[in-house]
């Protein structure tokens, strides 16, 4: 990895939606906090729990404002919940206590959203959508139970190692999926489509998962 990513907190790999929709905007605001001193790591987990509870209430006004705006509020959540590990990384300040808060946010950001959506799909459709939202949200908590994290050893094959040398995983991981169902769906007409395939990634995985565990 390039020494400006290493120096500014930034993993050696990383998901897709965070090396080419995130980080560009993450890595100039650590560098600015590293710099300034006007939040800490924890300081700033908090402020993305707080934007991603926001999400749903947001999707529930069930109107296309609604989405557009939840959809950047759960891309701000998202951007600051990259923030605080990465400023965490470049200044040397870690703690328990701000992991957990980390992983808090990280859950209520995405708990809120598949709320919010849920409803939203519920006030506005008549088919019966809703559960494509509610099913989502209940595949992708399990997902990210039994996953435990990253594939982040040595990349294995050509592919892999041509990935890792632009920073990328080979594999869509929940910063991924939950990009397409939670900021791209809404963002476009295609909201229930971008929940079909977050559950087909969402069942790939799981199944991925399980297997490895079946075959190690």
């Amino acid at each position: 990895m390039s020494e400006p990513f290493a120096a500014h907190g930034a993993k050696p790999r990383d998901y897709w939606w965070t090396v080419l929709a995130v980080d560009p905007v993450a890595l100039p605001v650590v560098r600015l906090l590293a710099r300034k001193g006007w939040l800490t790591p924890d300081q700033v987990s908090f402020l993305s729990l707080v934007i991603g509870l926001a999400v749903g209430p947001v999707f529930a006004t069930a109107t296309r404002a609604g989405l557009i705006a939840g959809a950047v509020l759960f891309y701000l959540s998202f951007m600051f919940d990259c923030v605080d590990g990465k400023l965490a990384r470049a200044t040397g300040i870690s703690s328990p206590k701000g992991e957990l808060l980390d992983r808090i946010g990280d859950g209520a950001r995405r708990a809120s959203a598949g709320i919010g959506l849920t409803y939203y799909l519920w006030r506005s459709g008549d088919n019966g959508d809703w559960l494509w939202a509610a099913a989502f949200a209940i595949l992708a908590a399990y997902f990210m139970e039994v996953s435990g994290g990253a594939e982040r050893g040595e990349p294995e094959g050509s592919i892999a190692q041509a990935l890792a040398r632009r920073r990328l995983l080979p594999n869509p991981g929940m910063p991924d999926v939950a990009a397409i169902v939670y900021v791209i769906g809404p963002l476009t007409p295609w909201v229930v489509p971008a929940l079909w395939i977050g559950i087909v990634l969402v069942v790939i995985g799981i199944t991925r998962v399980l297997l490895k565990a079946i075959t190690a």
